[in-house]
């Protein structure tokens, strides 16, 4: 059994490093961001090294080894030895998480060891490799978010975690010792171009992935090359929220190439350099050159200090170079960022068992018989009927979710206000209504001669000229002195045309927005969408009537506007149309309102409908006297018809067809599916193989979560 690791001052390790230890070991690094010490570093720059010399662990060299997967190695203190110390396993990743065939390779996957020796690391990796690509394992081009875990547990052990990536390729390495493909030669490690380039690309963004992380460490390991030509440095810019996480390690330092001896100690010096996110600066290490492979920790570590202990250092801080000053920095940022996350964390994992419980209530038992069926699908629909009805009852704190298309009694009532606004807009109108009043201020300005009156109205383009018109085409249908009712009625469907449009796209609007709104509850009620699309099957006729019932309602509503007579029994048409006689007979002919002082002749009559001045009394003729009179009853008509519209399209279209009993949020009720014989039942209700994996998937994941929180209560009585 190893002994454990040397780097540690404490004798205990913290509880808390000894809990994030068991949700790493749970599998919960999948979807909770735990707090973890990743290695980052190019190809070829000495990262196996460093990993050796923190782990203790010496890390096979073979070609292409333990470059295609993310390589956990953690150390666990345990109350008493194990017969085999050495365990190792695989954890899928967020990606891997939902392949089946991994899943399914991977379950029985563990093997056990007494001791970490190299020959044991590369037999666990060579089958981990084999286990993880299966028939594909001889695919240089592959890489894999999932994690092999090798544990190493004992009395003597210190809880400790770190992962090593896959190497990055250095885009100048690429260039070197990719051939070109015209001669048909190789790039690095025997692969081609194109999958060098594929490799490049995946282990970036899978170093992406673990830098995004905000509660790992990062360690970014250099050699003594020009840092800005690192592709690690590309990556950082592009990620925020790395401030504070990384901590920059350089290596072969006894190896210094020509002029680069006074830029390494430079940089050690200046450990804050201007490099982005490097707030932790840098650390110097020693590697072991190739023939110094089997020399042991001690005296990789005594070169280490033989190394530093030169003049060439001597102006670099002791507590900037060798493996024992990186790890004891390290250790205790770990345990700060550890220390501040765990209440975060405890908190994500109580919330994804909420939503993994919610998942699965959702689910219900397992669909196997009509029975369970029957009782999955009058679940859905009850959640669907009672989210329904409080959409439409405007109680969205009802709806568990914070999608704004729930707020469906919101959204009608603000495009209700806009329909008003565009109908009530004269812009619109064809046939535009001016003031009455001012009309005949102006028309009595024209001249003083009445019989001229008539003429200026029959030339002024407009409402007037358009009344004049129908009222001379109609001449002939009516009595003498009088207009014929058609008058009114012609002029009326004009001046409405425009309503059918407005309407029309206010229906199709509010149609949207339920439909909308159903889909967000639907995916509540139903996450399964095999069973959606059924659903949606069973209820396509219904929809298809929902939507024809909405357009007949309106289409009534705008025939009836178009044919039925002007009718109205509201008491403001006979009030408005005294009122602007009134004002005819004032402005026009001279009358006065009612109360005014007649004007008395020297004889002594009293005359009304005269001039004051003493002229003689003007007289207007009979057709222009209607046309005045059709013109002021039209205007308090419109008005009248336009909200008695306007309510019956929100009233009789709108709440009693597009927000009724057969809108699509309730036709998802058990009435509906209580008429489905038991075939129908299991198409619709019936579970897969999928609907088998995922509920497998959501039983895993909540044990992991009740495990994990059964962990944290046990440390918090500590």
């Amino acid at each position: 059994m190893g002994k454990r690791v040397r780097h540690f001052v404490g004798v205990e390790s913290s509880e808390q490093l000894a809990f994030i230890d068991e949700l790493q070991a749970l599998g919960l690094s999948g979807t909770i961001n735990l707090p973890e010490l990743v290695v980052v570093g190019d190809q070829s720059t000495g990262k196996s090294s460093v990993l050796q010399a923190i782990t203790e662990v010496s890390f096979p060299v073979k070609a292409g080894t333990c470059t295609r997967f993310p390589t956990q190695i953690s150390f666990r203190q345990t109350s008493a030895a194990k017969d085999l110390p050495i365990k190792a396993t695989i954890v899928p990743g967020r990606q891997s998480e939902n392949d089946e065939a991994l899943l399914a390779r991977i379950k029985d996957f563990t093997i056990e060891k007494k001791e970490l020796t190299p020959d044991v690391m590369q037999e666990i990796i060579d089958k981990a490799t084999e286990c993880i690509f299966g028939d594909h394992h001889d695919r240089k081009m592959t890489l894999s978010d999932a994690t092999l875990r090798i544990e190493r547990s004992g009395p003597d052990e210190m809880h400790w975690t770190i992962v090593d990536l896959p190497g990055l390729i250095r885009k100048d390495t690429h260039k070197k010792k990719s051939a070109v493909k015209e001669q048909g030669s190789l790039g690095i490690n025997g692969q081609s171009e194109d999958e060098t380039g594929m490799n490049a690309a995946v282990a970036w963004e899978l170093a992406r992935s673990y830098l995004a992380n905000d509660r790992n460490i990062i360690l970014i390991v250099m050699d003594n090359v020009d840092v800005e030509r690192h592709r690690i440095f590309e990556l950082m810019e592009d990620l925020p929220g790395l401030e504070g996480r990384c901590i920059g390690v350089l290596t072969k330092c006894d190896r210094k190439q020509e002029g680069s001896d006074h830029w390494m100690v430079q940089l050690l010096q200046n450990n804050l350099a201007t490099v982005p996110h490097l707030d932790h600066g840098w650390f110097g290490l020693r590697n072991r050159v190739p023939v110094e492979v089997h020399i042991t920790d001690e005296e990789r570590d005594e070169r280490e200090q033989q190394e530093f202990a030169k003049k060439d250092w001597e102006t670099v801080a002791t507590d900037r170079t060798g493996i024992q000053a990186l790890m004891k920095y390290i250790d205790k940022e770990r345990r700060t960022q550890i220390q501040a996350g765990i209440p975060q964390i405890v908190s994500e994992i109580r919330q994804k068992l909420r939503e993994c419980e919610s998942d699965l209530s959702r689910m219900g038992d397992a669909r196997d018989d009509p029975k369970a069926q029957r009782y999955f699908v009058f679940q859905f629909c009850n959640e669907m009927q009672r989210m329904a009805e409080a959409t439409l009852r405007g109680q969205y704190q009802d709806v568990p979710s914070q999608d704004p298309r729930i707020m469906l009694r919101y959204e009608v009532q603000r495009r209700l206000d806009r329909f008003y606004d565009e109908m009530s807009d004269q812009q619109n109108m064809p046939l535009r209504f001016s003031n009455f009043h001012k009309d005949l201020e102006a028309l009595s300005s024209t001249s003083s001669n009445p019989a001229e009156w008539e003429e200026v109205v029959s030339r002024s383009p407009g409402l007037y000229a358009e009344i004049y018109k129908e009222a001379k085409i109609s001449e002939g249908r009516s009595l003498p002195g009088t207009i014929h009712p058609d008058v009114e009625e012609k002029i009326f469907r004009k001046q409405s045309a425009h309503w059918e449009g407005i309407a029309q796209r206010f229906v199709e609007d509010v149609k949207d927005l339920v439909k909308n709104c159903h889909e967000v509850l639907f995916r509540i009620a139903i996450p399964n969408s095999k069973v959606r699309l059924e659903v949606t099957r069973v209820l396509g006729k219904a929809l298809e009537e929902w939507h024809r019932n909405t357009d007949t309602a309106l289409q009534e509503l705008l025939e009836d506007n178009q044919t039925r007579p002007l009718v109205t029994r509201n008491p403001q048409l006979l009030l408005d149309t005294v009122s602007a006689d009134q004002s005819r007979g004032q402005i026009l002919l001279g009358k006065r309102s009612k109360g005014s002082p007649a004007h008395e002749e020297p004889n002594g009559e009293v005359k009304t409908g005269v001039i004051a001045n003493g002229a003689r009394p003007r007289f207007i003729s009979t057709l222009l006297s209607q046309v005045l009179f059709v013109r002021a009853r039209l205007e308090s008509y419109y008005l009248i018809a336009l909200h008695r519209f306007i309510d019956n399209v929100a009233m009789q279209v709108v709440e009693r067809h597009v927000l009724g009993p057969k809108c699509p949020m309730l036709t998802v009720s058990v009435e509906t599916f209580a008429k489905l014989d038991d075939d129908e039942l299991n198409t619709i209700a019936g579970e897969d193989e999928s609907d088998a994996r995922m509920r497998a998937r959501l039983e895993r994941m909540r044990s992991r979560y009740v495990k994990a929180l059964e962990k944290w209560e046990r440390l918090r009585v500590l």
